[in-house]
C-alpha cells in the first residue's frame, strides 16, 4: 500500500490553504505537516530540499517533490481526477484559472501592503495612511470580485458549480478580513462564504493559529 502524500504548510498562508482545501475536497489521502515560520522550519536544509525558495505549500507524493500552489494543484487533479474541481468545459476551465490568477497575482499586489503593515509591523510602528489606501485597494479587487460572481447568477464564483475558483478565492478572502479589509455590503460575497463555511473542508483547514489568536487589531 503507497504511503500517502504529505502536503507541507504553515498557518494562514492563504497560498497553501488553498491546497489544503483541494486534498479535502477531493478527499486525498494526506499527511499534514505544520511549518513554523517563527522556528524557522522553512529554511531547514531538509525543507529546502523540497521548497528551494522557502516557501509553502510544498507537497511530496512518491518519489514526486512538488512546490508553488498552483503546480501542485494542477498535479492533484490529474493525479486524482475523480471528484474533479475543473469543469469539464475547456471554456469554463480557462475561466477558473483566470479566476486563480485573480487571487494569487492582482489580489496579493493589492494585499501585499496590508500584510506587512498588519501581520509583520508593530502597531506603533506601522503607516495609518498606507494602510487604509492598501485596504482600499484590496476590498476593490474583492469587489471586482463580487461584481464578476453576481453577474455569473449562481451560487459558487463561476456560477453554478463549485470549483477550484472558489477554493482559490476563499482563503484570500478571510485574510482579507482578518488584514482588516472591510467586506460590507458585498451581498453576493457574504452569501458565498457562509456557504464555503459550512462545507467540511473549511472545518478541517482552518488555520490553526486562527483558533487561538485574535485578529491584529
Amino acid at each position: 500500500m503507497s504511503k500517502p502524500s504529505k502536503f507541507f504548510y504553515a498557518s494562514g498562508s492563504p497560498f497553501a490553504w488553498r491546497v489544503h482545501l483541494v486534498l479535502e475536497e477531493k478527499g486525498i489521502p494526506y499527511e499534514g505537516v505544520l511549518l513554523s515560520f517563527q522556528a524557522g522550519d522553512l529554511k531547514k536544509p531538509e525543507y529546502l530540499a523540497i521548497s528551494p525558495h522557502a516557501k509553502v505549500p510544498a507537497l511530496t507524493d512518491g518519489a514526486t517533490s512538488l512546490y508553488e500552489s498552483q503546480p501542485i494543484v494542477e498535479y492533484l487533479e490529474e493525479r486524482h481526477p475523480e471528484r474533479p474541481l475543473l469543469p469539464a468545459d475547456p471554456a469554463a476551465r480557462a475561466l477558473v484559472r483566470i479566476e486563480e490568477v485573480e487571487a494569487t497575482l492582482y489580489f496579493i499586489e493589492a494585499f501585499g501592503t496590508v500584510a506587512r503593515e498588519v501581520f509583520f509591523t508593530p502597531p506603533e510602528k506601522r503607516d495609518a495612511t498606507k494602510v487604509a489606501a492598501a485596504r482600499a485597494q484590496t476590498r476593490a479587487r474583492i469587489a471586482e470580485l463580487e461584481a464578476r460572481a453576481a453577474a455569473r447568477g449562481g451560487d459558487w464564483v463561476l456560477g453554478p458549480g463549485h470549483t477550484r475558483a472558489d477554493t482559490t478565492w476563499l482563503p484570500f478572502v478571510e485574510i482579507a478580513e482578518r488584514g482588516g479589509v472591510p467586506l460590507h455590503e458585498l451581498p453576493w460575497l457574504a452569501a458565498w462564504r457562509e456557504r464555503m463555511h459550512a462545507r467540511p473542508s473549511y472545518e478541517a483547514t482552518y488555520p490553526p493559529h486562527w483558533r487561538t489568536s485574535p485578529a491584529p487589531a
